[in-house]
């Protein structure tokens, strides 16, 4: 007989109930709501119908209505307490570890490469970690409506933990692959449960102010990592990773303390507890194992096509078009009608906003990364700078992202002009990239440090701006399906801007390779070995008519790579266009965010 819920659980719908908390029907039936609490809440504008009981009432006065609700003074609408705070420095330091990771390996990774021997294998040190952090967002979207956030959470941190002692103590490429993939798994988690973490706690119209802030810790990790990475680098690369460790420790503890949010309804409508096997066959698997095969072996191909295997081969061949097929069979079975819960729900991809921020979303992660991880190589390889060297002239660019994204969300919630933002960034990264395609080794390092700086406010001005208008067109309760999508889509741009260019870099590198007259020089370099050779120590030992063949290689291998940027900052552009520009909601209805505040509706 199955056991119901205790009837001091259940709501009371008396007058006059044991909590001060209350559930009022809002004016516009698709707005979500919340109810008084002292951390983070929503007060509820004062009722107007405009459904059944309203026939009557005339278009103007409903729109007169509406107009009214958007003007309550912001006070009223949220307010904010300690609990809220200890949440939201709780998800904080977590974030700064994911970051932190994802961008330490850009200046060490040659450094890293040589000492386990990679080689063309080399770029899989950043690509599987970006693999695992992405392929598994998704299932974390549909296990956090599952089981709510604050434990998954944890155990992310715990897996980047376990991924960062097996990475540092790596004595080969394999077991260092793996453990970024370790690596990879929780940061995925982390980045994806903090997102939600926050769309539960905060209206949409003032979350940009608390994205900026979180945006910001972010960009702080990525501008921290490449310096690091360089120190690093020139002395033990281990610490690449045996860092993060007691940072988990902490994140851990602050988690356990501060991150009480709530997980979820408990009982069906029956009031009947919900068993963990019922909710498990919610879960696609079906969807995940399509998505993750189709997303490898793509990944595959572009890895290995001009390096390792010829872009003819067989396995390269293979890899595209099962791949390929891997995709249009994961969207066909995302619609069919056996697929109950998909893990990329259509519903989602619903209207023409959404659509375009997803766009706009894969655009601004492939090119913002892939500038990141292939900037320092250059610095290292064609102006001849130290990996310490190279990371302090990447700050520019990655401290004013830091920067600027601090100002960009607050705009966002104070004027709501996404649109505007998204093609401002867009226009003024595609002026840094052209700057970069019509310069090579003999532009000096400040007009490269100016250049990137112009990359980094166009970045910036975007990074806190794609999720809030991904959500803009839906409603609270789809927080989860959009937000594990936008996570996905996101990692998925950060991967194809390492995979992409890495793959024009190596097929054109292969054919400037004659040009080089020192048959040794050539040889280390070939098979899709030079990015593991980008650096100052490698160049510098060759007599100088051969060094200035292999600077010339490396210029105009990585201008390739602008190139590729280029063209993708300006299809971003065109993209912008087909946003509306959408109102931002100033209420908050999840059944995920501050433990009191929904324990306080589900008594109302």
């Amino acid at each position: 007989m199955e056991s119901r819920r205790p009837s001091s659980e259940r709501p009371d719908t008396r007058d006059g109930g044991a909590s001060d908390f209350h559930s009022i029907t809002p004016s516009c039936s698709t707005r979500s709501l919340t109810n008084h609490d002292h951390d983070a809440v929503s007060l509820p504008p004062p009722p107007v119908s405009l459904s059944s009981s309203s026939t009557s009432l005339s278009d103007e006065k409903a729109y007169a209505a509406e107009e009214a609700q958007a003007r309550l003074p912001e006070a009223e609408v949220w307010v904010r307490g300690v609990g809220f705070w200890r949440c939201f420095i709780a998800v904080c330091v977590p974030i700064l570890l994911s970051a932190f990771e994802g961008s330490v390996v850009s200046t060490a990774l040659p450094t890293i490469s040589q000492a386990l021997g990679l080689g063309p294998d080399s770029s899989w040190v950043a690509t599987s970690f970006l693999l695992a952090s992405i392929v598994c967002q998704p299932l974390y979207g549909q296990l956090a409506d599952i089981w709510g956030r604050r434990h998954l959470m944890m155990t992310a941190v715990v897996l980047f933990g376990i991924g960062s002692a097996i990475s540092g103590a790596a004595g080969s490429g394999v077991v260092l692959i793996f453990g970024r993939i370790t690596q990879g798994l929780g940061s995925g988690g982390i980045d994806l449960f903090a997102e939600l973490i926050l769309c539960d706690i905060i209206p949409l119209k003032r979350r940009g102010h608390y994205v900026a802030i979180k945006a910001a810790v972010y960009a702080l990790g990525t501008t921290v990592g490449p310096v690091l990475g360089g120190v690093f680098a020139e002395g033990n690369w281990r610490w690449c990773f045996g860092v993060n460790i007691p940072v988990c420790l902490v994140a851990l503890f602050m988690m356990w303390l501060w991150l009480q949010v709530s997980n979820g309804p408990q009982y069906d409508e029956n009031d009947v507890p919900k068993s963990a096997m019922k909710q498990l066959a919610r879960v696609d698997f079906t969807g995940i194992g399509l998505l993750t095969a189709a997303v490898v072996l793509i990944l595959f191909a572009m890895s290995s096509g001009g390096a390792a295997y010829s872009w003819t081969a067989p396995p390269v061949l293979a890899s595209i078009i099962v791949g390929g097929l891997g995709v249009f069979g994961f969207a066909l079975w995302e619609r069919c009608r056996w697929c109950a819960h998909p893990i990329m729900a259509p519903h989602v991809f619903s209207n023409r906003t959404t659509v375009a921020a997803f766009i706009v979303t894969v655009i601004h992660g492939f090119v913002t990364y892939g500038f990141q991880f292939y900037l320092p190589p250059f610095f290292q390889a064609v102006l001849g700078a130290s990996p310490t060297e190279s990371g302090v002239f990447i700050l520019p660019c990655t401290l004013t992202i830091v920067v600027i994204a601090a100002v960009g969300g607050p705009l966002l919630a104070k004027f709501g002009k996404y649109r505007l933002m998204h093609g401002a960034g867009f226009v003024l990264m595609a002026a840094g990239f052209a700057l970069c395609t019509i310069s090579d080794q003999s532009s000096s390092v400040v007009l490269w440090i100016l250049y990137s700086f112009l990359v980094g406010i166009g970045s910036g001005i975007i990074v806190s701006t794609t999720l809030p208008t991904v959500l803009v067109e839906l409603t609270d309760r789809e927080n989860a399906a959009a937000t594990g999508s936008w996570a996905f889509l996101r990692g998925l741009g950060s991967l194809l801007g390492v995979a992409v260019p890495n793959a024009a870099f190596n097929a054109h590198f292969s054919t400037l390779l004659p040009s080089i007259q020192d048959k040794n020089a050539r040889d280390l370099l070939a098979n899709g070995r030079a990015y593991e050779h980008a650096q100052a120590t490698f160049i510098n030992h060759y007599p100088k008519d051969v060094k200035d063949e292999i600077i010339a290689a490396f210029s105009s291998s990585l201008r390739v790579t602008w190139i590729i940027f280029l063209v993708l900052a300006c299809v971003g552009v065109a993209v912008t266009f087909l946003e509306r520009q959408v109102k931002l909601r100033k209420e908050l209805a999840s059944d995920y965010g501050l433990k009191q505040r929904v324990e306080g509706r589900q008594n109302t």
